[in-house]
């Protein structure tokens, strides 16, 4: 008897507020995936010591590297500055879908890792060095369908994270190495903008 294999799932860490660009993503997956619907498991979001946004992950990214890193067209959504969103979602389907989001946190990342929970056997986590942060984790599920990134990297107390999903055929080693790249703009940006916060 064959044992069906966990899917990919994108990792949230998202405080109340962004919720709304979790479900703008959940509605491109789906139109990109066909009829069967993304496996995005609710999660309960780990506790947010920030009350109000700080800023929008976006600055810190350049649109034209982002196309570059994952050979695609986007369309980026940054929402307002009262309801900061980072999402870049491709203009041709079947192509890379980013969202990025932050929140202040005062555990440790491996509290996070482990409130995330485990995905299965398909799944691997790394401890990548990021110029710039205090730490940083990258989580990677594969398999026959789809990829799922998800890199946090750290700056004192503010948690930065980096969800992309790809589906068949997807370039591993292309998306974990772009998720690598914002992963390092981000802290850059943190450090540089004295967002480390403590």
């Amino acid at each position: 008897m064959q044992v069906p294999r966990s899917r990919p799932r994108l990792r949230r860490l998202l405080p109340a507020r962004a919720l709304a660009p979790a479900l703008g993503l959940a509605l491109v997956l789906t139109g990109c995936g066909g009829d069967d619907e993304p496996d995005l498991p609710p999660r309960a979001p780990i506790p947010s010591e920030l009350a109000e946004p700080l800023w929008n992950p976006c600055d810190a990214l350049d649109p034209a590297e982002v196309s570059t890193l994952f050979t695609a067209t986007f369309d980026q959504q940054t929402g307002t500055s009262d309801e900061p969103r980072c999402t870049f979602t491709p203009t041709e389907e079947g192509e890379t879908v980013l969202d990025i989001n932050y929140q202040l946190y005062g555990g440790t990342l491996q509290d996070i890792v482990d409130q995330l929970g485990d995905p299965g056997d398909t799944s691997a986590l790394t401890t990548p060095r990021i110029p710039g942060s205090s730490g940083a984790r990258l989580i990677v599920d594969t398999d026959d369908e789809a990829l799922a990134v998800t890199g946090l990297v750290r700056n004192g107390r503010l948690i930065q994270v980096v969800n992309a999903l790809d589906l068949t055929p997807y370039d591993k080693e292309a998306t974990v190495a772009g998720v690598r790249r914002l992963l390092t703009e981000l802290a850059s940006h943190a450090k540089e903008s004295g967002l480390n916060t403590g």
